[in-house]
């Protein structure tokens, strides 16, 4: 790119530019990822005495740099967002995310789901206390659609029993649970005099 200057380089980056070229050398067919893994790792495992010449370098090529370019900000580049394909296929999502929503009752629900061609199960968040499934549209015609289709069903039913069950256990009040066959006329405080 015409105009673009390039930051100057640190420590590590001294060090790294002829690690990596040994590296590649001696490992022809390891990917690029793998070696900057290994020389993060080896960097790391680098006492300071080791580092501080490459520190000193980097400190250099600052200053030079500096005195080259004496305007130069670093001005990040932004990406451009790159519209997606309504319709195109989503990556699977695991189901560790709903399935540690829905773990909340001790029991363990397996979902693994598709976003384009299958249901979800979808909590609210704690705070309002309420569940509710949220569909996915299916089209139905294959038996792994249908049999999809009623888990769905299924898990649904669950879990507004489970809610409703929940609901009256906390709508029962702890002066009813002591006091279960009183009035709330004669609920409250007792007063001796």
């Amino acid at each position: 790119m015409e105009g673009h200057v390039k930051r100057p380089m640190n420590a590590f980056m001294v060090w790294s530019c002829g690690e990596r070229q040994k590296l590649a050398q001696q490992n022809p067919t390891m990917q690029n990822t793998e070696i900057s893994k290994l020389l993060g790792c080896r960097w790391k495992s680098l006492t300071e005495d080791e580092k501080r010449p490459f520190f000193q370098e980097a400190q250099r090529l600052k200053t030079l740099h500096r005195e080259k370019y004496p305007n130069y900000k670093y001005q990040p580049r932004r990406r451009a967002k790159v519209p997606q394909r309504s319709g195109a296929l989503q990556p699977a999502v695991t189901s560790t995310k709903l399935y540690n929503l829905l773990q909340w009752d001790g029991n363990p629900h397996t979902i693994t789901y598709r976003q384009d061609w299958t249901r979800a199960a979808h909590l609210s968040s704690k705070n309002q206390q309420s569940f509710y499934c949220q569909p996915v549209d299916i089209p139905t015609g294959n038996p792994l659609q249908q049999r999809l289709l009623q888990d769905q069903r299924q898990l649904k039913q669950q879990l507004q029993h489970e809610f409703q069950h929940q609901r009256q256990q906390e709508l029962v009040s702890p002066q009813q649970e002591l006091f279960p066959h009183s009035s709330s006329q004669t609920r409250g405080w007792w007063v001796f005099s």
